[in-house]
């Protein structure tokens, strides 16, 4: 499996969205209407809501998939270990104060089997409402969304991760200001642009979500 069919879902609507909401071809000048620019922050908008999507319901499946093995063998893998460390550390990795409710936790356990099992059970519980209450796709969003699955957020290409970074601050000024307090000028060629090179990122992050599933 080259992909997850969650990604193939994210590059079909991607597509979907620049054909009907982008011009087909693009101004060389940059001179667009005023209903082409506002297409153009919808575009923007419903883009990043797709790839926020995207990363929480794979992130999700390989956690899940995770899970199911360890029921079947016992046996822990990366995605299990670093499910249980970002729980430790109240799904902030790099949080080092909250380390110590590791040993308060293991303090009071009596049998490591079952120890595991209510970790898990209570660490899905509590990564549930992390999506839920996820509004995001900022580092300190991958940092709970994609470090419990297993993902070395540092063996990501850095640019990239600023890139997302600077789209998630992007789509908040164009989702939190009124038309009239819009000053920024906005072109859909770099809308598109953006969003393309994203995708590619996302593309390398796909594979390695790929083989943590394997």
């Amino acid at each position: 499996m080259a992909h997850t069919m969650r990604f193939v879902e994210l590059r079909t609507r991607l597509r979907d969205l620049r054909r009907r909401m982008l011009p087909r071809v693009f101004s060389p000048t940059g001179d667009y209407s005023e209903r082409q620019k506002d297409h153009a922050r919808g575009y923007r908008l419903l883009a990043h809501a797709e790839i926020e999507s995207y990363i929480e319901d794979v992130a999700k499946e390989v956690i899940l998939k995770a899970l199911g093995d360890w029921k079947r063998s016992q046996k822990p893998s990366r995605t299990i270990v670093s499910f249980i460390s970002c729980y430790h550390s109240s799904w902030n990795p790099y949080d080092a104060d909250a380390q110590e409710e590791v040993h308060k936790l293991a303090l009071n356990r009596k049998c490591i089997a079952d120890s595991a099992k209510e970790i898990l059970d209570a660490a899905s519980v509590q990564y549930a409402e992390q999506l839920k209450k996820n509004h995001g796709v900022r580092t300190s969003n991958l940092q709970r969304i994609l470090v419990p699955a297993g993902v070395d957020l540092s063996a990501l290409d850095q640019t990239w991760l600023t890139n997302l970074d600077n789209f998630g601050e992007l789509r908040g000024k164009t989702a939190h200001n009124a038309a009239a307090k819009v000053t920024e000028a906005i072109d859909p060629k770099t809308e598109y642009d953006r969003v393309k090179n994203l995708l590619e990122g996302l593309t390398q992050l796909d594979k390695k979500l790929v083989e943590l599933m394997a």
